[in-house]
């Protein structure tokens, strides 16, 4: 069983996911793009920490969400998850060097929302889970 400390914590990191995809609309909605990619990678990063908390992992680097989110795809027999890392690491980096135009956001987006939905879902179902 797990115990009441990780179980908040997961908690937590799922109302920060939903923090930082707040946000990203509104960065969004403004075409903010670069603040918008932060926060679409915040919440992808936040989902995919609630997760390896239930695998008892601290996703604390940028690698280990990476190689996590790899085993999930593995684990779920689901490519999408997998094929979501790269633009998910390109928005990342739109963050700090700025380089996307709004046309290249979109595509980069609409690939990471479709992980944000994967990741919240099966998140979702394993919070449902617990005691």
């Amino acid at each position: 069983m797990m115990n009441s400390d990780i179980i908040e914590d997961i908690k937590n990191k799922k109302r920060l996911a939903d923090y930082y995809y707040d946000n990203f609309n509104k960065y969004y909605r403004i075409k903010k793009w670069s603040k918008a990619s932060e926060f679409l990678w915040g919440t992808i990063n936040a989902l995919a920490y609630a997760l390896g908390l239930f695998e008892g992992k601290k996703l604390s680097t940028h690698n280990k969400i990476r190689d996590f989110l790899i085993e999930l795809s593995d684990a779920y027999n689901d490519k999408e998850i997998a094929e979501g890392i790269a633009p998910a690491e390109t928005l990342h980096a739109n963050f700090f060097h700025d380089f996307m135009d709004e046309l290249v956001f979109e595509k980069n987006k609409s690939d990471a929302e479709k992980l944000i939905k994967k990741l919240a879902e099966i998140l979702d179902h394993k919070i449902e889970s617990l005691p």
